[in-house]
């Protein structure tokens, strides 16, 4: 899926498209938030400091459920729930931003990760490496076509506002009843919330605007274990000419979950489509938040991975 700075530049286009059509997101930050989707779980807890459950799990279960089921959860607690109701209302908005852009490029990434394994064997030891090489080369070419900002100018914590007035918890309490209904996790609403702090911490780490801790720490190691570029491939690059990682040769590619389908769309034509696609579904998400409408209607329930209806299985 992309990655996040591409979710972030991704959403505040989204939120310009929402502010021309004369709709202003709930709560900007939590809408940030909001826009990284599921992915915030990836980080939960998985510091070696950080004390109390991993809810990683949830992460992956949240990419691997109908997307209509999913987002009636979330009308449902925004129904019920007064408290922090502006803040939870924009981490939905922002969750819509992440889903359409997962749906839309997911395919064709997957498509380029089988591709790129094929013409550069010796760069990974799995698909994820190739897949989180794809997705960090994309962070900086959609930075670069956004914001005409350089990698080496940005640093990745900027994607996710930091804790204020209780926005974590938001986004804890609003996940609370998600996930207990969902998938029977019962999980407390403080522990939820540490998701995007964690994040944060996380991508600190992360951040490499010289090159230097590629160059002088993570390479050498990976060399050492033999084990491909287990990290580095999650390092942006500051350079993204040695492969067209987003496709803009226009070359033919398939839906790996449909081989029937093919395209020659570059990732950007696919990026312009889905922010389109968001903002059509937040505003009539907004619309339906106090009618009967159904989410099968508005999301047409196509998968995070597969972009198909009713298909929900993750490749790569």
């Amino acid at each position: 899926m992309p990655a996040m700075v591409t979710h972030y530049e991704f959403a505040l286009r989204v939120f310009s498209k929402l502010k021309k059509a004369g709709v202003e997101v709930a709560n900007r930050d939590a809408a940030l938030i909001g826009a990284q989707g599921p992915d915030i779980f990836f980080f939960h807890r998985v510091l070696p400091w950080e004390p109390g459950q991993s809810y990683v799990v949830a992460g992956q279960k949240l990419h691997r459920i109908s997307p209509a089921r999913l987002f009636e959860e979330f009308r449902r607690v925004l129904r019920a729930e007064r408290r922090q109701a502006d803040a939870m209302l924009g981490y939905v908005e922002g969750f819509f931003c992440h889903y359409a852009l997962d749906r839309a490029a997911h395919p064709y990434i997957l498509w380029a990760q089988e591709k790129l394994t094929g013409e550069d064997p010796g760069y990974g030891k799995n698909a994820h490496q190739y897949h989180f090489r794809i997705e960090s080369a994309l962070d900086t070419l959609t930075l670069r076509r956004e914001s005409g900002r350089l990698m080496s100018d940005f640093k990745l914590q900027t994607v996710l506002p930091k804790d204020h007035d209780g926005l974590y918890l938001a986004v804890g309490r609003l996940y609370r009843p998600v996930l207990l209904r969902l998938f029977g996790m019962d999980a407390p609403a403080e522990l939820l919330a540490r998701a995007p702090g964690d994040m944060r911490q996380a991508l600190f780490f992360m951040t490499d605007r010289s090159m230097l801790r590629q160059k002088l720490l993570f390479r050498p190691v990976e060399k050492l274990t033999r084990g491909g570029h287990f990290a580095t491939s999650l390092m942006r690059p500051l350079n993204t000419g040695d492969w067209d990682y987003a496709n803009e040769k226009h070359a033919e590619w398939t839906n790996p979950f449909d081989e029937v389908y093919t395209s020659t769309d570059s990732f950007f034509d696919l990026y312009d489509l889905a922010a389109n696609e968001a903002a059509d579904m937040i505003i009539e998400f907004l619309g339906a938040l106090s009618g009967s409408r159904s989410m099968q209607e508005i999301t047409q329930d196509r998968g995070f991975s597969s972009d198909l209806p009713g298909v929900y299985e993750i490749k790569g």
